[in-house]
């Protein structure tokens, strides 16, 4: 429980004070990423609660894209933001390094951002606010991607900060383990469609995760926090589609809540 508070402190703007806390303690607590979204996922779905009393969806959408961007501070929307400038530069691999050590925001990060955070208002509008269970799955689904993507890459060549404890920490049994627990809990909660939209999202996960490997030679901090927040956004879209296209069939396996 100590270090899943730690986790919690680090990776979302929950203040949380705990005292003498290791250097060992902070980067074992890095590998509890998943059980961190199970967290932002039921402080995002009681949100989505308190905003349903608008009765204006697009409203109660961007309100959410808010309180994400605020619960996390926009950490991983950083790494995002510079991979996004690094891969789009057409630059070879040290210089792409070089970029996303950059603290300054370039184009094609900013265009980035702006696509990402208005598919996920898109995505917010569809799902909002009765299917808004989704929120307690969708932040897990993308930090257990995190781990797949850590467990299966070595760190990129000429990297550094807190991203290579992280990948060296993370081995073959902690990604099945939480894909067994996700699998499980998106069923539980979102039904045999939430299931379907788990696995259907397997692949352009597991495309992120070559690609990056192939232009960067690895996974970095930064490349984790991309990692997050696209497989989060394909999530929420494909289950959106699947709400349209197939209503009957989520209101026949729908799940707990």
């Amino acid at each position: 429980m100590r270090k899943l508070l730690i986790a919690i402190s680090f990776f979302t703007r929950i203040p949380i004070k705990l005292n003498d806390v290791s250097a060992e303690e902070f980067y074992e607590s890095m590998i509890l990423i998943p059980l961190v979204g199970v967290f932002i996922g039921v402080i995002l779905y009681g949100a989505a609660q308190l905003f349903s009393l608008i009765h204006f969806v697009q409203l109660q959408a961007l309100l959410m894209v808010i309180a994400y961007i605020w619960l996390t501070g926009g950490l991983h929307l950083d790494g995002f933001a510079d991979t996004t400038d690094a891969l789009f530069s057409a630059r070879d691999r040290e210089k792409m390094m070089e970029i996303m050590k950059d603290s300054r925001l370039g184009a094609f990060g900013a265009i980035g951002l702006i696509l990402i955070i208005l598919t996920n208002w898109m995505a917010y509008t569809m799902i909002l606010p009765e299917y808004s269970s989704a929120l307690l799955v969708m932040p897990v689904f993308g930090r257990t991607m995190a781990i797949m993507s850590t467990c299966f890459s070595t760190y990129a060549p000429g990297g550094g900060g807190l991203g290579k404890r992280f990948v060296e920490m993370t081995q073959l049994h902690h990604f099945i383990i939480y894909l067994v627990l996700l699998l499980g809990y998106a069923t539980l909660i979102l039904g045999l469609p939430g299931l379907l939209t788990a696995v259907i999202c397997l692949l352009p996960a597991l495309l992120l995760m070559k690609n990056l490997q192939h232009k960067i030679g690895g996974m970095t901090g930064d490349t984790i926090g991309m990692t997050i927040e696209l497989n989060q956004t394909f999530f929420m879209v494909v289950f959106a589609i699947i709400l349209i296209n197939f209503p009957a069939y989520f209101n026949l396996f729908s799940g707990l809540i």
